[in-house]
């Protein structure tokens, strides 16, 4: 149930997820989700011509998207839809900033997804579930197409390290 799929027009991309941490905080004056989704870096399921190997990790974001809940465990039954990867917010000094949303990390490069559609749900052990559905800029630059992709994931408890944050 932990896997990160692309559906790229040459073949489908296959990720193991390794971590996956969704939180719901209070920033400022309202509640926003984090979501933080990380792929192993294991390909032995790939072959080796595959575009995949030029992509062997990767990680998915969500960041300060407002929510009307005020826990994760909220969540379940949710649909919830972030159609575009970021907005532009007016500070109080009428000066406009853009807020990113959502995006895709390969390497040292970002991606913003788009037409973002998250159903959350509960396993049986009560464990809370994703399945995320959406579009990304095509990273392999392959073509000028977005990406279809679908994530489904839990969200187990586990401690994140400093290299996490690299």
């Amino acid at each position: 149930m932990k896997t990160i799929k692309f559906f790229h027009q040459e073949e489908t991309f296959n990720y193991h997820i390794e971590k996956s941490l969704c939180k719901v905080v209070y920033q400022g004056d309202k509640q926003v989700l984090l979501i933080e989704i990380h792929s192993n870096d294991d390909l032995e399921h790939v072959e080796v011509d595959s575009l995949q190997n030029e992509f062997p990790q990767l990680s998915l974001f969500i960041d300060d998207f407002p929510i009307d809940v005020t826990s994760a465990k909220e969540l379940h039954g949710k649909t919830v839809s972030i159609p575009h990867g970021f907005v532009e917010i007016e500070d109080e000094d009428g000066d406009l900033h853009e807020v990113y949303y959502t995006s895709l990390t390969t390497a040292n490069e970002d991606y913003e997804t788009v037409d973002n559609t998250l159903n959350f749900s509960m396993t049986d052990a009560g464990v809370l579930s994703l399945t995320w559905q959406g579009k990304v800029q095509d990273f392999t630059e392959e073509s000028s197409d977005d990406l279809p992709f679908e994530i489904k994931c839990t969200f187990e408890e586990f401690e994140f390290t400093d290299d996490d944050f690299e």
